[in-house]
């Protein structure tokens, strides 16, 4: 047997998935020692290492510098996936209020208007 299939075998999963999540308990453990483990959308604690993630404060994609600021250490704080991930689409969603925005996870007063709107619609027509 391959070494590669022999490392599958013994960890149960593909060698490159276990260093990746080697890799992320790795960071959460080192975040929570240096009292890191905050999230920088929401503020509360990132209480398990399967929702930590890295987050660019100042998005890098089509900047100026983005080779820069993808590895300005300065640029990087960590944050909860969902919250990290919300925050992503909202930069792209369609400006409030719309049922767009409302699908992409934005429930402000607006937008859960218009969606409830549009869903009476949807019913009247059925």
């Amino acid at each position: 047997m391959g070494a590669s299939k022999e490392k599958k075998k013994q960890l149960g999963m593909d060698p490159g998935t276990a260093s990746n999540r080697l890799k992320v308990h790795l960071m959460y453990e080192l975040a929570k020692r240096l009292d890191m483990h905050w999230c920088y959308q929401c503020g509360a604690e990132i209480e398990f290492s399967k929702d930590i993630s890295i987050e660019h404060k100042t998005p890098w994609l089509h900047s100026e510098d983005p080779k820069g600021l993808f590895f300005d250490l300065d640029n990087v704080v960590f944050s909860h996936k969902s919250c990290n991930y919300g925050a992503a689409r909202a930069r792209s969603a369609k400006p409030c209020p719309s049922v767009t925005a409302y699908r992409k996870g934005c429930r402000c007063e607006g937008c859960k208007k218009v969606k409830s709107e549009y869903n009476e619609k949807k019913r009247k027509k059925s």
